[in-house]
């Protein structure tokens, strides 16, 4: 026989053990919170079987007015059927596996920081993502199957005229291995015209930003004195000529300034829309590191540029032409 609030509270009143005692309270206060909530769990079932009804049976229908999933609002309904509702919530779940060590409270705080900016880094690819699938074809309840993005958002988020497609035609497009040099060179001016903390701040944004297309985007754009593949009689002694050719020392210089290449499984293009993204929050965020705002506008109006230069080339298939002024 199921233990109600009073029975238990029965047996609280009547055990000497106060171990036994802390249990039983418990599971008493689970209990009636259980029962208090029973009414109107009964009520929120009788709601949704309503709407259900409403909308012909179609239980998708109901939860995306609801703000549920079509599968937590088929278990919800059936738990209660099944005379679950008045079922106490367990106390704990089961740990699956140790929780990670941190040295302190602080050391904890910074990485649930740095894993929400991961999480962020996801977020941000994701309308570019659904877009192209759109635009290749995909049914929309297939993506929104796949991803879990309800299709009231597929539909904010699609344009009313057609889909822009980003015209980067692919990972080896000459265009990309053009625009890091044009980055780099851009890079290279402002380190010339470094006079104050402030030019210093936008040199550092190009020159970060220049190794992180080369590396992510255009690995060989930086390489002086490639081979011709003209000047070879085919193209399996090019391959050759390229596989056993050694690096430069300016080229074994610039390898030791490259940053680690991220995981870029989608491409370059998905790269840069990445990176795209960046660029824009970092160029509209109103705080000042360290509180000098004028260091803070120039990086601010540096990510700005980056961030148009890149949807410049995503758009056209072109460098920016102010690059291109910019680098002559």
């Amino acid at each position: 026989m199921t233990d109600t609030p009073l029975s238990l509270a029965a047996r609280l009143a009547a055990d000497p053990d106060p171990a036994r005692r802390f249990q039983l309270a418990r599971a008493a206060s689970e209990a009636a919170a259980a029962a208090a909530a029973a009414p109107f769990e009964d009520e929120a079932s009788g709601a949704l079987d309503e709407l259900i009804a409403q909308h012909g049976g179609n239980v998708a229908a109901a939860a995306r007015e609801v703000g549920l999933t079509a599968q937590a609002l088929h278990k919800r309904v059936k738990r209660h059927k099944d005379g679950g509702a008045t079922r106490p919530a367990p106390s704990a779940a089961e740990q699956p596996q140790p929780a990670l060590r941190f040295e302190s409270a602080e050391f904890a705080v910074t990485a649930l920081e740095n894993w929400t900016l991961r999480q962020q880094e996801i977020t941000d690819q994701r309308d570019v993502f659904l877009l192209g699938a759109l635009a290749a074809g995909v049914d929309p309840v297939t993506v929104a199957e796949t991803t879990g993005v309800g299709l009231d958002t597929l539909r904010r988020i699609r344009p009313s005229g057609n889909i822009t497609l980003s015209a980067i035609a692919d990972n080896w497009d000459p265009v990309l291995e053009d625009f890091a040099r044009a980055v780099d060179a851009r890079a290279k001016a402002l380190a010339a015209d470094v006079t104050s903390s402030t030019t210093r701040a936008a040199h550092r944004v190009w020159w970060h930003t220049a190794r992180y297309i080369v590396t992510n985007a255009a690995p060989t754009a930086l390489m002086p004195d490639l081979p011709d593949e003209k000047d070879f009689a085919s193209t399996e002694e090019y391959v050759e000529a390229m596989i056993n050719r050694e690096p430069t020392p300016e080229e074994t210089a610039e390898d030791e300034r490259q940053p680690t290449a991220l995981a870029v499984a989608d491409g370059a293009d998905a790269f840069l829309a990445a990176l795209w993204v960046e660029m824009r929050r970092q160029a509209t965020t109103t705080h000042a590191p360290g509180g000098d705002e004028e260091i803070h506008a120039a990086h601010r109006q540096a990510c700005g540029e980056l961030a148009d230069a890149i949807h410049h080339l995503r758009t056209t298939g072109q460098v920016p032409p102010s690059l291109t002024e910019g680098a002559a």
